[in-house]
């Protein structure tokens, strides 16, 4: 459902002209490895399950690393988020995309309302918003430098916790994200946002 979210969300992005004169363009694969990233900007992870993603062996974690480091762009929602942290906590290692960042499982579903930071507000383009979460995460940050936003309500029992983070890896660019912009509330503008930015357009 998230990919079908995401899919759904970037094509109304482009149908609206969100991205002002760029198309997003974008394809699919269960299979991800150096060969299925060529030719590619950015690597979109979407929500599911974080462990499949970590055990896959259709899924390079090596060549996702390489991929970001090189320059190119991760953005993980959900679990993508769990996978591309350092460390997912009491539980696994993550890819370590975001070298400063912990995630923290939590189990609250349904719409909630998180804060852009004054770092945030260029890819929020608001200071508040309602996004929806599904048994998603919290994330610690040993840098308050990156954080985006943070949960303005307490329905995660994280709130003033980080709720999406933009980082850097080597040459390239990440952002995590706890709650999910393609789902109900749909929201193209943030996804949207999150493209330009890490692609620094």
């Amino acid at each position: 459902s998230s990919v079908e979210g995401i899919e759904d969300t970037l094509n109304d992005s482009n149908n609206k002209n969100i991205s002002v004169n760029n198309t997003i363009l974008y394809n699919t694969s269960s299979v991800i490895n150096s060969n299925t990233l060529s030719g590619y900007d950015v690597l979109i992870m979407p929500g599911g399950e974080a462990a499949d993603y970590l055990s896959n062996n259709e899924i390079d974690g090596n060549s996702i690393k390489e991929f970001v480091s090189s320059g190119k762009t991760y953005i993980g929602i959900c679990a993508g988020t769990y996978a591309g942290s350092n460390y997912i906590t009491g539980q696994q290692a993550g890819w370590g995309l975001a070298p400063d960042v912990n995630s923290i499982s939590e189990g609250y579903e349904g719409q909630l309302q998180i804060s852009s930071t004054s770092f945030g507000n260029k890819i929020l383009n608001s200071s508040l918003t309602n996004i929806h979460m599904d048994s998603g995460l919290a994330m610690t940050a040993n840098n308050s430098q990156i954080v985006v936003a943070t949960f303005e309500d307490n329905n995660t029992g994280y709130m003033n916790y980080p709720a999406i983070i933009g980082n850097t890896y080597g040459s390239g660019r990440v952002i995590l994200s706890g709650p999910h912009p393609e789902m109900d509330p749909e929201n193209p503008q943030l996804l949207t946002n999150m493209v330009l930015w890490v692609t620094k357009r």
